[in-house]
């Protein structure tokens, strides 16, 4: 369950393990050792293997801490279960682990799915929608196939292409037994970490109780908190900075108002000025010009010498107006920026100045109060006993490290192995195009390559006729879920290469954030995402829910109880606390649904009952009972 679910994976670790997690959640009152669960299928088709009814059986026992699983077809153990193992049989016949997450959920949790971010999430969610799709039994055909021609083509080779394939052959072998070996070696040092870390965890619980009355889970709280408030600090004290730096222009806000007025009255005559000296040099110009001219012009000496005057009146009188000397000289970029400065210094600076200030010290003060509750959880270091358990701590600390040190190294040396392995693969498959096959096994190389191009463009099309029909599902279980008239106009499958992800657009063409979605909205796109995967793979496996209208108002509720729950498969299973997660009226709508429905107990002794009611007996039941009950 640790492959299925995040959420299994976080309490197997801070249990210390899947040992530990077992010895925690079974009945710690039961005499008995040993505890098991069995599953009954039926209608199962297994290939070559006729079968009415196939069981498993998982068991854990608490005295030697092992766990079995037996899996039992018509009532016998068979050989194709043991020549295969319990676990791939399970995985290949029966439901494989990267899909299970569709069948068996929290609907609280399957929120997840809409909150899938990194390359790795979305790697692992296109493999499980390959699964359940039916793409990839296609993709491992072709796979199969491929294998085939390069078996094919081994046969004969020259003796140096011989030898280079062996050498290949060799370095894939042992690169590969070299992964397994990093694979094995990383679970071991992952187990070995966890229960390192969880006995580092109680040491330093002990230091805290022994130095201070807060617990483990506190001082985890003031830790995050200390390095949030730290971070909150940092960002507080550059900002603060950058404001500091335009102080002295707030503080000379008197000058400055002069200068923005010098700055508007520089814009307003375009920033240019026309100095005395140059209408002078001008009016020299226009003398010599009239001087020149003046026959032409029929001017006598007495005209010319009045027409001069006129005209140098005009222009140096304007001049004198016109002139100003300039200071600045800004560039209209220059004045912009200066004007913006002005207006934010008189406007937005000294409220945001004031403001910071303020944060600034209400940081500072929760920092240096979380600060002091750390460093007194840690005082009495010349304690005895404090001394023994930070040795005993440091000294484990040490090994942590050192394993996961380890861990790093054995995944980097894998990654290169892997890459390795991958270049290897190449240059057999580019080898092997280069030599011929004897004539039989031309003729199956060549049915197998055209197998193989057959594949390429059956699965191409496969994908586009899935997506086409998942689009088509996926709209139209949101539109019946969501109440929300048009919320959600279409719906985008975005295959790229393995890759598939799911695109929501509005009537606006617009991308919808997933992000921007409420948590309800959220947990309805989950579940309508798991109805369409469910119908798209036509396996009519029994669906189990828990938690199932959490996060729902009463309009979704409804919607999810009529439409979603009795038609998501053949047979359903829900877990709600009656009254919390289903009251009285919703589960009236189920009512005509129901097939069977159980009662869980819990006594005194801590210990529970099934009681197998009616359908219409179950709200009347269990009313008579002050206790926690489930309702299948």
């Amino acid at each position: 369950m640790g492959d299925v679910d995040d959420r299994y994976r976080r309490e197997i670790y801070e249990s210390g393990g899947y040992k530990r997690y077992c010895e925690k959640i079974l009945n710690r009152i039961s005499e008995d050792k040993s505890f098991s669960v069995s599953i009954q299928f039926s209608k199962l088709f297994v290939p070559y293997l006729p079968c009415e009814l196939v069981q498993v059986t998982r068991t854990y026992n608490t005295k030697d801490d092992k766990e079995t699983l037996d899996v039992l077809i018509d009532g016998r153990p068979n050989e194709l279960t043991k020549e295969v193992g319990p676990e791939i049989f399970i995985n290949d016949f029966i439901l494989p682990k990267e899909i299970a997450k569709f069948f068996f959920f929290d609907a609280e949790k399957i929120v997840s799915l809409a909150e899938i971010r990194s390359s790795e999430e979305k790697k692992s969610l296109s493999y499980a929608y390959a699964e359940v799709l039916g793409i990839k039994k296609y993709l491992d055909l072709k796979d199969n196939l491929e294998n085939v021609r390069l078996r094919l083509r081994k046969k004969t080779y020259n003796p140096e292409d011989r030898k280079r394939l062996e050498r290949l052959r060799k370095r894939q072998e042992q690169n590969e037994r070299l992964i397994s070996h990093d694979d094995q070696m990383i679970n071991e040092k992952e187990e070995e970490l966890i229960l390192k870390k969880t006995s580092s965890d109680k040491l330093q619980e002990q230091l805290i109780r022994e130095g201070t009355s807060i617990t483990l889970n506190d001082l985890k709280d003031f830790q995050l908190m200390k390095e949030n408030l730290g971070a909150n600090l940092a960002a507080i004290k550059e900002k603060f900075k950058s404001l500091l730096e335009l102080a002295p222009f707030a503080i000379a806000s008197k000058k400055l108002t002069t200068l923005k007025k010098l700055v508007e009255r520089e814009m307003e005559i375009g920033g240019k000025t026309i100095s005395r000296a140059i209408f002078k040099r001008k009016m020299s110009e226009i003398r010599k010009v009239i001087k020149k001219n003046r026959k032409r012009l029929s001017l006598n000496a007495s005209k010319e010498k009045i027409l001069v005057a006129s005209i140098s009146n005009i222009l140096l009188k304007n001049g004198d107006k016109e002139h100003l000397e300039i200071l600045l000289g800004f560039s209209p970029e220059q004045s912009d920026r200066f004007l913006a400065l002005y207006k934010n210094l008189r406007n937005s600076y000294t409220k945001e100045f004031k403001d910071l200030v303020v944060d600034l010290k209400k940081q500072t003060s929760s920092f240096n109060i979380i600060n002091r509750k750390l460093s007194d959880a840690e005082s009495k270091e010349n304690d005895p006993v404090i001394k023994a358990i930070r040795r005993d701590k440091t000294k484990l600390d040490s090994e942590i490290k050192l394993i996961s040190d380890q861990i790093l190294e054995a995944r980097v040396r894998k990654n290169v192995l892997q890459n390795e392995n991958r270049n290897v693969l190449k240059q057999l498959s580019e080898l092997t195009k280069l030599v011929g096959v004897e004539k039989i096994d031309r003729e199956k190389d060549k049915i197998a390559e055209r197998l193989i191009r057959e594949l390429d463009e059956f699965i191409h099309k496969l994908k586009i006729r899935k997506k086409t029909s998942l689009e088509k599902n996926l709209l139209s279980q949101l539109k019946q879920l969501m109440h929300k008239a048009d919320f959600i106009k279409s719906v985008d499958v975005v295959v790229d290469g393995d890759l598939i992800d799911i695109e929501f657009y509005d009537n606006k063409k617009q991308l919808i954030n997933k992000d921007s979605l409420s948590k309800g909205e959220q947990q309805l796109y989950a579940t309508a995402l798991l109805k369409a995967l469910i119908d798209e793979s036509n396996i009519k496996f029994p669906v189990f829910i828990d938690s199932p209208l959490q996060k729902f108002d009463k309009n979704h509720a409804k919607n999810i109880i009529l439409d979603f729950y009795p038609n998501i498969s053949n047979q359903v299973v829900l877990l709600p606390l009656l009254d919390k997660e289903i009251n009285e009226q919703e589960y009236k709508w189920l009512l005509p649904k129901i097939g069977k429905a159980y009662l869980i107990q819990q006594s005194k002794s801590f210990s529970s009952e099934f009681y197998d009611l009616r359908p219409n007996d179950l709200l009347k039941e269990y009313k008579k009972i002050d206790l926690h009950v489930y309702e299948h």
